[in-house]
């Protein structure tokens, strides 16, 4: 995660900084979720972790690519009404 972030500092393109950051998104913060439940037990908190982890989890990658798209809409790469 902390790799992800350096390089999407370094990088110049709005669409390659998404790229990096979405993998962190949809996979890092669950993965700290899981860690989190495993270090300190099945707890109330540790379910309303598990609840917000998977829902990231989910939607995510969908913000993502809805992010991606409207980008590319604006930058004039993906014609605004087109379904693909």
């Amino acid at each position: 995660m902390a790799c992800c972030a350096v390089a999407a500092a370094a990088v110049d393109g709005v669409l390659d900084r998404l790229h990096l950051l979405s993998v962190t998104t949809s996979v890092g913060f669950p993965l700290t979720g899981l860690g989190l439940i495993v270090q300190r037990g099945f707890t109330e908190a540790s379910a309303m972790v598990l609840l917000i982890s998977v829902l990231v989890l989910l939607t995510a990658p969908v913000m993502s690519a809805a992010t991606a798209r409207l980008t590319a809409q604006d930058a004039g790469v993906v014609k605004a009404h087109s379904p693909s």
